[in-house]
């Protein structure tokens, strides 16, 4: 399977909620904006589920519980997709067809989300329904930088930050993402997923992440500065 026809780079931050995969894509992207040597090369750094429409719908479900409740699951992954479909058409190929890389907080792969715990045939389904979703504008990142997290710690995390919790930050809803992200990447080994250890200090994270951009870099050819250590 085709992921990424056009000549940029799309990279993805994800992983758990609370799992440091929103601090690990700003560091990607300064990174590639102080050291990508390319004339006229731009570096995007974007997100999932967007600020736009459905993006909006998706975070007021989330935050009520009597919606959430409301809400049919697979409803709910319909909006992801339907957000999904205008960030690609509106953001993402664009900037891939003009050679830019674009550094993603999330992609369709949190479609993990949505299944039962290992249910491949609700994986199945939500893949074959984001494929139809997104019609021409269906793309898929080069690579998915997983950044793994036992959830207590993630929930352990998230309660230092003293943000408030969505439906979805749940320690047994994050046990069942994380066992999804795992069958997830074995089902599609075309998914270009790296799951990285997260329980460690932020630089040493971005240390592996920084060792596999570099190949991915000169793989697409796009210049590097010299001297810069893998």
């Amino acid at each position: 399977m085709v992921t990424n026809p056009y000549p940029g780079l799309l990279l993805c931050a994800s992983g758990i909620d609370f799992c440091g995969k929103s601090t690990q894509a700003l560091r990607m992207s300064n990174w590639l904006k102080a050291y990508v040597e390319n004339k006229g090369v731009e570096v995007l750094l974007t997100k999932q589920p967007t600020n736009e429409h459905f993006g909006k719908r998706i975070r007021k479900i989330l935050g009520d519980q009597g919606l959430f409740v409301e809400t049919d699951p697979f409803d709910l992954q319909e909006l992801f997709a339907k957000d999904s479909r205008m960030h690609c058409e509106m953001e993402i190929v664009p900037n891939l067809q003009k050679g830019n890389i674009v550094c993603t907080d999330r992609f369709r792969e949190s479609m993990v989300y949505g299944p039962e715990r290992n249910n491949l045939i609700e994986t199945h389904m939500l893949m074959e329904m984001n494929k139809q979703m997104h019609g021409r504008y269906w793309v898929w990142p080069d690579k998915i930088f997983v950044f793994d997290l036992p959830p207590e710690m993630a929930i352990e995390r998230g309660k230092a930050s003293g943000r408030k919790f969505d439906e979805m930050e749940k320690v047994d809803t994050l046990n069942r993402v994380r066992e999804n992200f795992q069958a997830f990447a074995k089902e599609y080994p075309w998914a270009n997923i790296k799951f990285i250890d997260a329980n460690r200090p932020v630089e040493e994270i971005f240390a592996d992440v920084r060792i596999t951009m570099l190949q991915l870099l000169h793989d697409k050819g796009f210049k590097v500065t010299r001297g810069i250590d893998p």
